[in-house]
């Protein structure tokens, strides 16, 4: 388990069950159809915290970008 700050100031927890970041973020509206890590839509910024992905992302991404439609948060996360 592990909780997920959004920028906005709200948190939201992450059960390992849930499976990908993606699916969490959707308890706010968040939604991306590929989820496959290629259209880059999902695309959010880390700014604290690390994340694991469950398969390659293929969308190109900068610094502290992520794809929440292929990865789990590795601990809690801060996302800008």
């Amino acid at each position: 388990m592990a909780k997920v700050r959004l920028a906005s100031g709200k948190s939201l927890v992450h059960r390992d069950c849930e499976g990908s970041l993606l699916e969490t973020l959707e308890q706010e509206g968040h939604y991306s159809e590929c989820r496959s890590g290629y259209c880059g839509a999902c695309k959010a910024t880390l700014a604290k915290g690390e994340v694991r992905y469950l398969q390659s992302p293929m969308a190109f991404l900068r610094g502290q970008e992520i794809l929440p439609c292929c990865c789990v948060p590795e601990g809690d996360i801060e996302l800008a």
